[in-house]
């Protein structure tokens, strides 16, 4: 038990933050710092819906189409829009950025309806494509949307974004921007070096905002004071993290688990911590201050940007560090090239091996694969354990991702008749990765044509209309060897993109019932969908797909949804994007050999 309790005043005093809050901050500024406000944790890291980090988030109950005057669902293949695209829209003016996404990004969106889009998702998006969409928005030099205080605060609602889907590499390139830092970006970026570990430059921008010059919005002064609890526990000053606790409180702050760490590195005792039902980032560092942590008792509660930091500590024991990447990589919290330099720096056994030992352990399979392509001599060796970690990949519901984690194994393999036999392998990784003349010669070399007509579909060089080489889809859905739900799944995207549907495809989808499965969004949605992408908004377009197929991603997403997302990025010009949702929403249901 402390001895005594202080007044307000005292310990202010003794914390050195008089000057900070002391401050005077206007209404208006406090007002404007409120990202995700609606549905924010009033920590302000995270969303309070919980989110299981660690598995794939199912779809969710579907419903029945919901009752909008200004959008009509037709009968099943007419096309949810009506099959109709708007070919008479001139197509949007690019951004001369890296982004390939248009000039005007944000127009039609003020600060408001922005944060009001962005409490409804589900973060990081769980599709691939929907997740380089998101990225790509958050780093492009677009101007921002009406309303913004100022260019400061939207790059910290950027790095805001960034950091709840766990993208810590790419916060850093926008600090490196040259932007003149305020107190918001500098409190970002201390919580993002403490959280990766850096606690000296973390605490040192900690110190400079209880400066005199200073100015925080009000939310952020707890979290402030927060981390400034953490550098005096760390630093052995129990007194004062135990002052800047009671302070963290006075200010709203209710995280748990980091006050009660601080209570107790006062009171020199251990206290009894129950983990909360989302583990964050600060929690993992706060707990470390009591001792070393069993990363595996927090791993299946860790948010986005905890998984991606233990994915890359060469701390973190190779089980658990494998696991997370993987984990994240599920998420989209951490790219592809980063998951194979995870396999890649590990020290396994059989790592060394071009076959892997016989009853490996599940968790470390993947990884142990991946070591045995890149030491396997000859193409047939890498092809096998290729199509391994595919089928393990496709078994545990990370296929669309792990194609892009081995595709630069596969770019030395030759297609080749030797390996036909891996023909639908190599077809599935060429078009994850966006090689369409590869993926068509690995179907020419198996004598896969219903692969080489999905080639077809997913190349945003091959206009609409008609396409040869559906025709041998066409015979499939005529001969029966199309499930309803590839039907319906491929009639949707072929409707969508403005590609003529084959007669007998057509005829075989509308036999059956149009599935009432999949995501659908809450009423009008889809008609602010339709009426923003016909209006080129761009930004508001691609949050509204995000909205509109769910935390399932195109896989898991009702027809309405996706053929409707589909059009809607074609619309503002993103035809390459749309094309790749749709190959999202079809390659894991796509026919395959029996043999595979």
């Amino acid at each position: 038990m402390r001895a005594a309790r202080y007044t307000l005043a005292s310990r202010r005093a003794l914390l050195g933050l008089a000057a900070l809050l002391c401050v005077s901050v206007t209404a208006a500024a406090e007002d404007s710092w409120s990202p995700f406000k609606t549905n924010a944790d009033p920590r302000g890291d995270r969303p309070l819906r919980p989110s299981d980090a660690a598995a794939p988030v199912p779809p969710a109950p579907s419903r029945p189409p919901p009752a909008e005057p200004a959008y009509q669902a037709p009968a099943p293949w007419s096309g949810p829009g009506g099959g109709s695209v708007e070919r008479s829209e001139l197509a949007p003016i690019m951004a001369p950025d890296a982004s390939g996404l248009p000039y005007e990004l944000w127009r039609g969106l003020d600060l408001k309806a922005l944060e009001e889009l962005l409490a409804g998702l589900d973060l990081p998006p769980r599709s691939p494509v929907l997740h380089q969409l998101w990225r790509r928005m958050l780093l492009s030099s677009a101007t921002p949307p009406a309303g913004t205080p100022s260019p400061e605060h939207f790059l910290a609602l950027r790095l805001e974004a960034l950091y709840r889907s766990g993208l810590l590499a790419d916060m850093q390139a926008l600090l490196d921007a040259g932007r003149p830092p305020s107190p918001i970006i500098e409190t970002l970026r201390a919580r993002r070096d403490i959280g990766l570990g850096r606690r000296e430059d973390g605490c040192r921008v900690v110190t400079a905002l209880a400066a005199p010059s200073s100015g925080l919005p009000g939310r952020l002064k707890g979290e402030t004071q927060l981390l400034s609890g953490y550098c005096a526990a760390a630093a052995g000053d129990a007194h004062a993290a135990g002052l800047a606790g009671d302070l963290a409180r006075e200010e709203g702050i209710e995280a748990e688990l980091p006050l009660a760490v601080l209570a107790g590195v006062a009171e020199g005792t251990k206290p009894r911590l129950a983990l909360p039902q989302r583990v964050l980032l600060l929690d993992y560092r706060f707990l470390e201050l009591l001792g070393p942590v069993n990363a595996q008792q927090v791993f299946d509660k860790a948010e986005p940007a905890l998984l991606s930091m233990l994915a890359g500590d060469p701390a973190t024991e190779a089980r658990v560090r494998i696991a997370a990447a993987e984990a994240a990589l599920r998420l989209n919290a951490l790219a592809p090239e980063a998951v194979a330099d995870v396999y890649r720096r590990q020290s396994l056994p059989g790592g060394g091996r071009a076959d892997p030992p016989a009853g490996s352990e599940p968790l470390l399979r993947r990884a142990l694969y991946f070591k045995a392509v890149e030491a396997a001599p000859a193409p047939g060796q890498k092809a096998k354990f290729l199509r391994a970690i595919l089928d393990d990949a496709r078994r545990s519901g990370l296929l669309i991702q792990m194609v892009r984690v081995v595709a630069p194994l596969a770019v030395d393999l030759p297609p080749s008749p030797e390996l036909a036999w891996f023909a639908e392998g190599g077809a599935e990784i060429a078009l994850a990765s966006g090689d369409f003349d590869r993926a068509r010669r690995w179907a020419e070399v198996g004598g896969l044509p219903h692969w080489l007509a999905l080639a077809d579909v997913a190349d945003p060089r091959r206009q609409g209309g008609r396409i040869g080489s559906l025709a041998a889809i066409d015979e499939m859905a005529v001969r029966g060897r199309l499930g309803a739900d590839t039907l319906h799944r491929l009639a949707t995207v072929l409707d969508a993109l403005d590609i003529d549907v084959p007669i007998g495809l057509w005829d075989a989808a509308s036999r059956t019932p149009q599935p009432a499965t999949g995501y659908l969004p809450e009423t009008g949605i889809l008609a602010d969908l339709a009426q923003s992408s016909r209006r080129n908004d761009a930004a508001r377009t691609i949050l509204l797909v995000m909205r509109t197929l769910g935390a399932g991603g195109p896989e898991g997403a009702n027809v309405l949804a996706l053929g409707d997302s589909i059009r809607a990025l074609k619309r503002i010009g993103l035809e390459a994007d749309a094309r790749r949702l749709g190959l999202e929403a079809l390659l894991s249901a796509w026919p395959r050999a029996v043999a595979n």
